[in-house]
């Protein structure tokens, strides 16, 4: 069964709302890509990192990485 993309967003309408007003309004997405999950930086302000990298390109995300967007870090489980 495939997952749909995931924006991470303020907007309290998402399916990820995020009030922190820190966040660009729409900072990242996570997308599935033949059976494997990739964050993916939207052109945020103030950048999205995953595992304390400032991402330029999207990344695979594996169980344990770190994801910070704004004051927002949250570990995949």
């Amino acid at each position: 069964e495939s997952v749909p993309n995931r924006t991470i967003v303020r907007d309290p309408g998402s399916t990820l709302p995020l009030p922190d007003n820190s966040l660009s309004p729409q900072p990242a997405r996570i997308v599935e890509r033949d059976g494997d999950y990739l964050l993916e930086d939207l052109g945020s302000t103030n950048g999205t990192y995953l595992n304390g990298k400032r991402m330029s390109a999207p990344a695979p995300l594996r169980r344990g990485d770190r994801v910070q967007a704004g004051n927002l870090v949250v570990e995949v489980t």
